[in-house]
């Protein structure tokens, strides 16, 4: 179910992809300097650390700008420094994030749901791939890692259904590395989660199944009646499942 909710706060951050966060923001911004990539990341904990030593001494900020956006900045890098500011941008991300989702009709909100992993799937095949990691190699007769190599590949994203839906009409989409505090596809059958989501495309059922999932056959044409008396071709649009590619997911205040 999709809602709008602007006065629910997140208690709990599951996950959270920052890439396309704050691809969304840069866009609604009109385009700014991206600050989450680790290479601005540095240059801002350089500065934060001259800042903080110039402080005692008479601070310039104008100098210590031009210094650090130069590259001469001869302060060591300071690896507490540089976790402070990550989590200070990530953090401005998601409040910037919220702010414009919450207004901004494209994003769909769909709160407090369940979702679950669509049958003979890759992702159900991801999800077990993953506890069988924990059996001890010599006592399965293949070699995961090849097997997960071959089946998954460089595979980004994987689909989960929404369990509110008796009959499947959505499908949501996780970036599996965006998942935080180690929780894992598995964990969010377990939960009811709010997600904001944007549209990407549609999909059919089959078309998630594993058999069907590398299949890139265009469809057959076939007789159509109503085309033959009418001119007009008919298309089922009820077999066609939204797809969402998901940005946040967390637990909500009630």
């Amino acid at each position: 179910m999709t809602k709008k909710s602007k006065n629910s706060k997140f208690l709990k951050i599951i996950y959270f992809d920052e890439v396309a966060a704050n691809d969304f923001v840069t866009i609604k911004n009109g385009g700014k300097i991206d600050w989450s990539t680790n290479e601005n990341k540095e240059r801002l904990a350089k500065l934060v650390a001259e800042i903080d030593a110039q402080a005692k001494t008479g601070f310039n900020l104008f100098s210590t700008f031009k210094a650090t956006i130069s590259g001469s900045v001869n302060t060591g890098y300071d690896s507490k420094m540089a976790k402070i500011m990550e989590s200070t941008i990530s953090n401005t991300l998601l409040t910037d994030y919220l702010s414009l989702a919450v207004k901004d009709k494209n994003i769909h909100i769909f709160k407090s749901e369940e979702v679950y992993a669509p049958e003979e799937s890759i992702t159900i095949y991801k999800m077990y791939s993953s506890y069988l990691n924990v059996v001890p190699k010599e006592e399965i007769p293949i070699d995961l890692t090849e097997l997960n190599k071959a089946i998954l590949g460089d595979r980004g994203y994987y689909q989960m259904l929404l369990g509110s839906e008796p009959v499947p009409k959505t499908v949501l989409r996780f970036n599996i590395n965006a998942f935080k505090n180690s929780y894992t596809l598995a964990d969010l059958s377990k939960m009811n989660l709010t997600y904001y989501g944007i549209k990407v495309g549609t999909c059919t059922m089959n078309q998630l199944s594993m058999e069907n999932e590398f299949k890139f056959e265009k469809k057959k044409s076939e007789i159509d009646v109503t085309e033959i008396v009418t001119g007009e071709k008919s298309e089922d649009k009820n077999d066609l499942l939204d797809v969402y590619d998901v940005v946040l997911g967390g637990v909500i205040s009630e």
